[in-house]
């Protein structure tokens, strides 16, 4: 699975985890998912791991499409989430950007990161639960390897 979820209900997170080459079709498909996912609330915040992805795959319309997608989520809503995306490499990190600019009237927060720690710390997350989450997004990629 080139993106998976983990619902933090206590501590209204939602941790995502993309791993290597996501296509546009995949990526579209898996956010569509989530925000059908009736366990998910509008209004958790969200910590994206682009840690492990090739981004480079990831179009324009891609991205123009997803913020259309949001900007419908959102209306009659009075939710508001902080997004906080993890992308250490400049195409995952530039593409992030060009995604937060086609998204800026969607109503939250939105910021982009090159370290887990400074994006854990936007979103008030304890080191406690930074370390475990991001032993947890570890064994989802490889659960061979504990």
């Amino acid at each position: 699975m080139p993106i998976t979820y983990q619902l933090k209900p206590d501590e209204r997170l939602v941790l995502l985890v993309h791993v290597g080459a996501v296509s546009d079709d995949e990526f579209l498909s898996f956010y569509k998912a989530l925000y059908e996912d009736t366990q998910f609330d509008k209004s958790f915040n969200l910590l994206v791991d682009l840690r492990q992805t090739e981004s480079a795959v990831r179009s324009a319309g891609a991205l123009n499409e997803f913020a259309d997608f949001m900007r419908g989520q959102f209306v009659d809503t009075t939710a508001r989430s902080k997004v906080a995306v993890v992308a250490p490499e400049d195409i995952s990190f530039g593409l992030a950007r060009m995604y937060e600019v086609f998204s800026g009237d969607v109503p939250w927060e939105f910021a982009v990161f090159r370290a887990a720690e400074a994006a854990s710390a936007w979103l008030g997350l304890s080191e406690n639960l930074m370390n475990g989450l991001d032993q947890e997004a570890q064994a989802a990629v490889s659960p061979d390897s504990k």
